[in-house]
């Protein structure tokens, strides 16, 4: 029998037309990260681990592991990850990538810089959550799926929230602001590609932008490319 996995194991590689993921298990409650795992980080990433309580200490160390390993993946051995000054992680030069986290499983994805800039996000399908739909989804896609049954519903809005969330990580380095959901009308395809219209608030772009989408694991997990277009 193989070795049981548990928390800050890594728990699977997948590869992806955006780049190298990988998942680290992580407990879905804040107690302290044990030293042993700390120690797994680089020094700089342990000594601000350190510095965080509670779920941010544990989102922060299964996130830095999972990206730590995607880089590895890219036969990169990355100094420290730390996070820029919105936030994001900052990957070694030549490099781009992100992270998110959900419960009890965190992922980081890396690739090449070629297709721009890149954000991941990852979503349990349950519970359902169907009233933020008037919050998150614009009116022409909260007309796409009104006649939709329940459970087709809850996905569409689901599919759309976590586009979203992996647009503005990858529209961040552009624009360094907040970017509302109503900026961002997704049109999700049956083969794991979404159609994105973008209407920045500010004018930014024009940005050409690449959505993807995947079922994994029992997750939904999506990740989008976006650059500057000619």
């Amino acid at each position: 029998m193989g070795r049981v996995l548990t928390s800050y194991d890594i728990a699977f590689h997948h590869a992806t037309a955006h780049g190298v993921l990988t998942a680290v298990h992580i407990p879905d409650r804040p107690d302290p990260v044990p030293e042993e795992h700390l120690a797994r980080l680089h020094p700089a990433e342990a000594d601000h681990a350190r510095s965080l309580r509670g779920h941010r200490q544990v989102q922060f160390v299964g996130g830095r592991l999972a990206l730590r390993s995607a880089c590895e993946q890219l036969g990169v051995r990355p100094g420290p990850l730390l996070s820029d000054a919105r936030g994001a992680p900052v990957v070694p030069a030549g490099l781009v990538g992100s992270v998110s986290h959900k419960r009890d499983l965190a992922v980081g994805m890396v690739a090449g810089p070629d297709e721009g800039t890149l954000g991941v996000d990852l979503e349990d399908y349950l519970p359902a959550r169907p009233a933020i739909a008037s919050h998150v989804l614009t009116p022409a896609e909260q007309a796409a799926i009104e006649h939709l049954p329940d459970l087709r519903k809850w996905i569409s809005i689901l599919l759309r929230f976590s586009i979203k969330e992996s647009i503005y990580k990858a529209l961040d380095p552009y624009v360094r602001r907040y970017v509302g959901f109503q900026e961002a009308e997704v049109t999700p395809g049956l083969d794991g590609e979404a159609t994105v219209l973008l209407r920045l608030a500010q004018g930014e772009g024009p940005f050409e932008v690449d959505a993807r989408y995947h079922w994994i694991h029992g997750r939904l997990l999506t990740s989008v490319r976006i650059r500057p277009r000619d």
